[in-house]
Formats: structure tokens, sequence, C-alpha cells
């Protein structure tokens, strides 16, 4: 079961940000997962395509969308590892080292990679409450050449 962060820090919505990906199969929570991001939001999944560099780009429906068959039959959980945050008046960037495992618990690491989400803070309309807003995330993972760097998070 996720639970229920608050938006009001930036602490609850980059932990709902793991929570919302990670489940069982089709475990993911995409309602609240949709909840997390700016309407304008832009969703960035790198990879390693036929050896070239590659950048998908996705709105949060676009996203949930091609997500969804990637994970299908399949428990994943992407656990946060280390974080670093720089905030400067009403925006954020958070630099997020996290795990995949089949299970929280499982002994093994299928791989590793880093989230650079950047946020908001601010309210859609007025009158509404402000809160953060993811306004994009990127992320890519580690392979041969490509490993994290702790010293980035002191």
């Amino acid at each position: 079961m996720h639970g229920r962060h608050s938006f009001a820090e930036i602490d609850g919505i980059v932990r709902t940000l793991y929570e919302c990906i990670s489940g069982g199969d089709g475990g993911q929570d995409w309602e609240r997962a949709a909840q997390m991001y700016h309407p304008r939001a832009l969703i960035t999944r790198t990879r390693i395509v036929d050896g070239r560099q590659t950048a998908f780009c996705f709105d949060p429906d676009g996203f949930r969308e091609a997500t969804i068959p990637l994970l299908a039959g399949r428990s994943f959980h992407e656990i946060e590892t280390r974080r670093k945050t720089l905030k400067f008046g009403q925006v954020a960037h958070v630099l997020s080292a996290y795990e995949a495992r089949e299970a929280p618990d499982s002994p093994i690491v299928e791989f590793r990679g880093i989230n650079m989400i950047h946020l908001w803070q601010g309210s859609l309309e007025e009158g509404q409450p402000v809160r953060w807003w993811i306004m994009s995330i990127i992320w890519d993972n580690e392979r041969d050449g490509v490993s994290i760097n702790p010293h980035w998070f002191d």
C-alpha cells in the first residue's frame, strides 16, 4: 500500500515518486503519480538503443501509457538510496540515486541510476494551496563507463 505524502514539502513529492512507480505486477499507482506532475511536465527516459544515446520524452499521460507495458507481468521496486536537494526561491533541483529491485528486500539489484528532478513551488490557480510540482524529470542508469559518483551527494 502506498503512503499519502503531502506535496507541501519536497520530501513528500520525492517519496511519492518512488512509491508510485513501485509495486507488484500492475501495482503502480498511476492516479497518485499524475497528481505529482505539473500539467505541462516533461518526463524523459534515456536509453542506449543500438549503440545510440536516445531520449524518450513524455507528458505524464504518455509516460503512463508507455510504461505500463514495460512493467507488465513483473514486480518492480525503485528505491531511493541517496538525495541531494538544491533550492532557490520557488524552484528546486533534486539529485536522487536509486536502485531497482524485484522486491524492496530483494538482495539482487537489477540496476542503479540517478533521477534529476526539477520542481516548482506554487499553485495552478488563485486560491489553491501552494505546493511542489514536478516540472521535469530525466534519468539514466549505470552501465559500463557510467557510474554514480558518491561525492555528488556530499
